[in-house]
């Protein structure tokens, strides 16, 4: 037996099957373009997502003779998409959170309906980056869009409708719109009554690991099956990453550090926690399997070393190619993960996180001299990606959530120096997990779990525990590290009030 978890991220989708002992079969990965209209919009194709969801599930189905019985899909969240009643777009791109559309409209709904009160129902702070954000901007600035839409969808049950089943979404995928009511599980009369939105053009609603439905005969023809698969309800991509990596809701101290497109620390809630303290930092609460996860981000993490590839060194990255070298390994090659280097880089390059969220912030290079080397600069990138992961450890701290140890999973957990770096830099434990498609292999385990064969989520981590490598700070470096990051977060804060 055999499970599917689809991966369906901001610059590209995966499809990945996984064996009863969760070990990887097979995969299959496309990337697409995010789409920039100018002045700091962005924007992704939901159409194109599609198409290319279906060309990675096509080609893992001919990568193995064994037939998969269950698929789930990881999806991101906060973006909404306006569809008609079959499930087609509107709006040839959706607007994805980390445009700063509806950051004025959001801040003027919450002043009416009072922070405090919206912060409890829905657990998500009042930031540009919700789906309800996106819903008021449409309202305002596309009305005839807004009056014509049948139905919102977030992009997992645009996705289960494409497959061909009524659209239908997890819990934790739906708590990011900012409609969502996270203590009745439901949604919230209140929120949709004052847009207004109508509940019916919302999906339904459903814990991770339940039944969706069965694949038609003539959509598991199209997509490669063999035989009968079951769809499982999904869930929210950081949510999934964190099932892949073990996230444990017994462990408070253990949170996971997820490092791709964006880098983000997912933690557990002992409860469901609505205080002012968590939304002043930005943390967010949300549903998780059972019980709630928070999560701070930094919005430009991966796609800001694909900058330093494409527009820095694209020379360097050619040769890697030619020569069949891992670029990210290479440019990392000089890097000593014990001393900090010469230069200071604020990664902002798409706003900021937290403790932040500023839409309009921009990134920063300080320390230039005539000595400075191109390498210099991709240091400078890995440190300051490392000190925006202690920055918002420290915003952890200020809301009265304590993490020791972190585990790593995403693209940037795969290479041991710049995780040596970030112990060192944050003083906290850092244990690399030993499969890095976190997403995918969360969505599998919802389908496993919709497929009667696993009871709870955490029991993956039975088969990933003694696979790992651990990576603890040492504490000189950590002392040399310290003196630097004070020097970092002074430019980090000061050039945030600047922009104020």
């Amino acid at each position: 037996m055999v499970f599917l978890g689809v991966d369906m991220g901001t610059s590209g989708c995966k499809a990945v099957i996984f064996d009863e002992s969760w070990n990887m079969v097979c995969q299959a990965y496309r990337e697409y373009p995010t789409h920039f209209p100018g002045g700091g919009l962005m924007e992704i194709e939901p159409e194109l997502v599609w198409k290319n969801i279906r060309e990675v599930i096509r080609e893992v189905n001919g990568k193995t003779d064994e037939a998969v019985t269950a698929l789930a899909v990881s999806a991101i969240g906060d973006v909404i998409i306006p569809l008609d009643q079959d499930g087609n777009c509107h709006r040839t791109y959706a607007i994805i959170d980390f445009d700063p559309r509806g950051g004025e409209e959001i801040a003027q709904f919450v002043e009416e309906f009072g922070k405090e009160a919206f912060y409890q129902i829905n657990g998500m702070p009042p930031l540009f980056i919700g789906s309800l954000a996106k819903i008021l901007w449409i309202r305002e600035n596309e009305p005839e869009i807004f009056e014509k839409t049948a139905r919102w969808g977030t992009f997992e049950d645009f996705i289960v409708q494409k497959l061909g089943l009524p659209p239908i979404a997890s819990y934790s995928e739906l708590s990011r719109t900012m409609l969502f009511d996270i203590r009745k599980k439901a949604w919230s009369e209140e929120i949709c009554k004052k847009v207004p939105i109508s509940m019916d053009k919302l999906p339904a609603a459903a814990k991770s690991g339940s039944r969706a439905g069965m694949l038609s005969q003539e959509m598991c023809e199209e997509l490669g099956f063999p035989k009968p698969v079951l769809v499982a309800v999904g869930g929210h991509d950081m949510v999934c990453s964190a099932v892949g990596a073990g996230l444990d809701e017994k462990e408070p101290a253990t949170a996971v550090d997820i490092a791709g497109t964006i880098e983000g620390v997912v933690a557990t809630l002992k409860e469901c926690n609505t205080s002012m303290e968590l939304c002043d930092q930005a943390f967010p609460c949300y549903i998780g399997y059972e019980d709630y996860v928070t999560f701070s981000v930094n919005l430009t993490a991966g796609c800001i070393t694909r900058w330093y590839r494409d527009q820095i060194v694209p020379d360097d990255y050619a040769m890697c190619k030619e020569k069949g070298l891992n670029f990210y390994e290479y440019m990392q090659r000089t890097m000593d993960e014990k001393e900090p280097g010469s230069l200071f880089l604020l990664p902002h390059f798409s706003g900021s996180g937290n403790p932040f969220f500023d839409a309009g912030a921009r990134g920063a290079i300080y320390g230039l001299t005539t000595d400075t080397e191109r390498a210099d600069i991709g240091r400078a990138l890995v440190e300051g990606l490392a000190y925006e992961v202690k920055m918002q450890l420290e915003a952890y701290e200020k809301a009265g959530i304590h993490i020791d140890t972190l585990r790593a999973v995403g693209g940037g957990s795969a290479i041991d120096r710049q995780l040596q770096l970030k112990a060192n830099i944050t003083g906290k434990r850092i244990i690399k997990c030993s499969m890095t498609e976190g997403a995918a292999m969360g969505a599998a385990v919802y389908a496993a779990i919709a497929q009667g064969v696993m009871k709870h989520p955490g029991e993956i981590k039975r088969y990933i525990d003694g696979k790992e490598k651990i990576f603890v700070p040492d504490p000189e470096s950590t002392e040399k590290f310290e003196k630097s990051y004070e020097t970092y977060r002074k430019l980090a804060y000061g050039i945030h009030e600047m922009e104020q």
